[in-house]
């Protein structure tokens, strides 16, 4: 066993270990080793420095085992080495999990293009999309070797969002790397989602009031009171297709809501939403199409968790003029610089010029140069970005897979989501065979990864763990609401698709215990 300083003996020739530091209990982290590596440093496009950082954290009360964190966003920080199985659970360290995060091969510089101009670098997307995936794998287990004398025993995947897609892309590209993934809310069509959130920026702008510089307030789209007279409305349409009025939608595939039941007859009223409103929910929720009416994104579910700060944060933003701060507008930058071939002509790097950009773009046009080629780019951005495949042959082999997203979830369609484990199941042989290594668990009412008025908080690493290691698959993950929930005190049980949960008739609607997870 080597010291936690001399860890450059299991650094591979094109890795540069920057700082391995012995780390004592503290700040809520279990004693440990913690290194920082960089892989394949270089010069690349427009002079960028490009490298894949590394961020490794051993643990001295070590249980034989390693945990990937992957990460959100477009990558580009090298993270906290640590990773979060949620449900209240101790961190994967604390657990003695050997732990890696990764920034993917580029570091995100100040301003609102600073997560995407990497996207310029035709090798920076390739590393991006799923290379730092295999090569970080790949050097971490060479460090553990070094540090304890051997490799770990199982190998485990977490991730959310970004950090979804890197979990589905090593099933797909790297399928005998990890005996356990779980992947929530993946964002596994990151470039078609860009141009989904294109159309969806575009229809609100055009009902918002202008700014005195003639751009629109994209948050005065909708007021607060109008998400929540939609909210209010989607549970009185849909919460008891499952039996129970309890503020939760389980029977997602019997909500047939329409925002068209809330149009005014006259003038728009605290009761009604205008025409206009109406078509633009309308336009969002229904997904984009080409020109030629080609699909290109799924649609989302009508949920309750619309009238979330989350929702607002992602859609609409809180902005009070045209400095619009929604998440979804920053996918304004990727779609022009990470998905487009070639890239997109360069924008100022300001806010307002990524606003204008994303609610002026023409999609159909887009949708083209998304799944188009370059001399120095000879994948396509679907190719190297997304995570689409269903075939999930030499992964089945030896691993499991655990998906989860909320139905709420404002960015990345549950729909999106649910598609891909259809075809995943045709793909398998039926729900059977599927479920021996694949099982997806929707969270009704959760918006993206977390929050919103649902039972969002629940351990994924447990019940992966459990599946891989003693052959027990996860028939219900138990999970609870958090304090600004209108039940704090709830817990219900997740079920995996297609079954949902069910009340039993008697005891608390707010146990889970009172719950099953039974056929639709």
């Amino acid at each position: 066993m080597t010291t936690c300083d001399r860890l450059q003996a299991g650094a591979s020739p094109t890795t540069r270990v920057s700082e391995a530091q012995p780390r004592p209990a503290a700040d809520g982290l279990a004693a440990h080793c913690e290194v920082i590596a960089y892989l394949d440093e270089r010069t690349g496009a427009e002079g960028q420095k490009f490298a894949i950082g590394l961020h490794l954290r051993l643990p001295e009360a070590w249980n034989g085992r390693f945990v990937f964190q992957g990460q959100g966003g477009t990558d580009g920080v090298l993270g906290s080495g640590d990773a979060q199985p949620g449900g209240g659970q101790p961190s994967a360290l604390n657990q003695g999990y050997a732990t890696v995060t990764t920034d993917a091969g580029h570091s995100n510089a100040p301003g609102p293009l600073g997560g995407a101009k990497f996207g310029l670098d035709p090798q920076a997307r390739i590393d991006f999309g799923y290379r730092a995936d295999d090569v970080v794998t790949r050097q971490a287990r060479q460090f553990i070797r070094a540090y304890y004398g051997r490799l770990p025993s199982y190998s485990y995947f977490l991730g959310c969002s970004n950090g979804g897609r890197h979990g589905m892309a090593i099933t797909q590209r790297f399928p005998d790397q990890f005996d356990g993934i779980a992947a929530g809310a993946p964002a596994f069509r990151m470039p078609e989602k860009g141009l989904a959130g294109a159309a969806s920026t575009q229809g609100f702008a055009a009902i918002s009031p202008k700014a005195s510089d003639g751009r629109p307030i994209l948050a005065q789209a909708l007021s607060q009171a109008d998400m929540e007279l939609l909210s209010r409305a989607i549970v009185q349409s849909c919460d008891e297709g499952d039996g129970l009025a309890d503020g939760i939608i389980d029977n997602v595939p019997a909500c047939r809501f329409s925002p068209r039941t809330l149009q005014c007859t006259a003038e728009k009223t605290a009761s009604c939403l205008s025409a206009a409103q109406v078509a633009a929910l309308e336009n969002h929720f229904q997904g984009p199409t080409t020109a030629q009416g080609r699909r290109i994104y799924a649609p989302y579910p009508y949920d309750s968790g619309i009238a979330t700060a989350g929702w607002r944060r992602w859609i609409l933003g809180t902005a009070p003029d045209s400095h619009v701060n929604a998440f979804n507008v920053s996918f304004g930058a990727t779609l022009a610089y990470l998905y487009m071939t070639p890239p997109h002509s360069p924008l100022a790097n300001e806010a307002e010029a990524v606003y204008d950009f994303y609610r002026t773009v023409d999609v159909t046009a887009a949708h083209a140069r998304i799944f188009g080629t370059s001399a120095a780019m000879p994948e396509t951005s679907v190719q190297t970005i997304s995570a689409n495949s269903v075939d999930l042959s030499g992964f089945r082999r030896r691993g499991k897979l655990l998906l989860y997203h909320g139905i709420s979830d404002p960015t990345f369609s549950a729909l999106d989501t649910l598609d891909w484990y259809k075809r995943l199941t045709n793909a398998a042989g039926g729900e059977k065979e599927t479920a021996e290594f694949a099982r997806l668990f929707l969270v009704p009412g959760m918006n993206h990864c977390s929050g919103g008025p649902a039972t969002d908080s629940f351990d994924v690493l447990t019940p992966l763990v459990t599946w891989v290691e003693q052959g027990r698959a996860p028939d219900s993950i138990e999970a609870r609401a958090g304090a600004t929930t209108p039940w704090p005190e709830r817990s219900r049980p997740l079920c995996p698709y297609p079954r949902q949960a069910r009340y039993l008739g008697s005891g608390s609607i707010e146990k889970a215990e009172n719950f099953t997870c039974a056929a639709p």
